[in-house]
């Protein structure tokens, strides 16, 4: 990384996930297959247990930390918000960026761009790995499968389409794990640490706060084997009192349930009446179990759109 102004650094949002971290990495594979080699795969911020652990298992050191991308070459991956976005990003200077979710570029115009909605962003860049015949590690073709199946529940989400299937598949003949759905379980029992942080944390932890309309909405959402664990009292007051600090429309917690296929979803806000009124169903307690509700771009944000369209 000796010439900054010549090297491109690739780095995932805020909060990353394994998606994020495993999609930069891939890129700089990808690059390094083709000739390229002033592509470094960076993270702007730190990981959670699950990275560590996969990483760690395959023997791959963690891409660097560079909190602040001022000044550098830049593309994005599995990201395009500005609330996701590194510090210093306004100053950087962004030249693609690669994501599966919905875009948001109004304020940056890069030269090249990948956007296809699917299940992963790692889903993407092996895509471009293997159309280029470019040769992976076991050990990292474990990271990019791991990615893979965590962010579509063992390829079990609404969001995950055909492409997300294939790649993985073809990851898997070189990992040759026998039980996906085993080791995709294993996965998640790496993720599952709720215990270990406060409520406060747990809802922090993966948040969207999104306008719809003229309506404020904070979604959180956790991914676990059982949320029959975790202290719902406890997370609904912890809500209560942040929205009387910073007030939402509506205010939800999805404690998604892996295993169950399905989210308690624990809801503040005075919207809640419309939320009834569209699921045609009461709300005790400021919760209700939906079941094969696990998504929330694909299942609970369009509900809501839908629930404010006549507002």
């Amino acid at each position: 990384m000796k010439n900054i102004k010549e090297n491109i650094y690739i780095v995932g949002h805020t909060k990353p996930d394994l998606d994020s971290i495993a999609s930069a990495m891939a890129y700089q594979k990808f690059r390094e297959g083709i000739g390229e080699f002033n592509y470094f795969a960076i993270r702007c911020d730190t990981v959670n247990p699950l990275t560590e652990w996969v990483f760690e298992k395959y023997n791959t050191p963690i891409p660097q930390l560079i909190p602040d991308i001022t000044g550098l070459n830049i593309v994005l991956v599995d990201h395009t918000y500005e609330r996701d976005r590194a510090k210093g990003w306004e100053n950087a200077n962004i030249i693609e960026v690669i994501d599966h979710h919905d875009v948001k570029l109004e304020d940056i115009i890069p030269q090249r761009l990948t956007i296809r909605p699917c299940g992963s962003t790692t889903t993407l860049v092996v895509e471009k790995i293997f159309n280029a015949n470019i040769p992976l590690s076991r050990d990292i073709a474990h990271i990019l499968l791991s990615g893979i199946l965590d962010d579509t529940l063992g390829l079990k989400s609404p969001t995950t389409i055909q492409i997300d299937i294939d790649m993985a598949s073809r990851l898997n003949n070189i990992c040759n794990i026998k039980d996906i759905w085993g080791y995709s379980r294993e996965i998640f029992t790496k993720k599952d640490i709720w215990h270990t942080l406060t409520n406060s944390e747990i809802i922090d932890m993966d948040i969207r706060n999104i306008d719809i309309k003229d309506r404020r909405v904070s979604i959180s959402q956790v991914e676990t084997l059982d949320y029959q664990r975790f202290d719902i009292e406890g997370l609904i007051n912890e809500m209560n009192i942040l929205n009387v600090k910073t007030p939402f429309d509506l205010r939800l917690v999805m404690l998604t349930d892996v295993e169950k296929y399905g989210c308690m979803l624990l809801i503040v806000g005075k919207d809640i009446k419309l939320f009834e009124n569209l699921l045609n169903t009461k709300i005790v307690n400021n919760r209700i179990f939906l079941p094969n509700i696990v998504s929330r771009k694909k299942q609970i944000t369009p509900f809501l759109e839908e629930m404010y369209k006549g507002v």
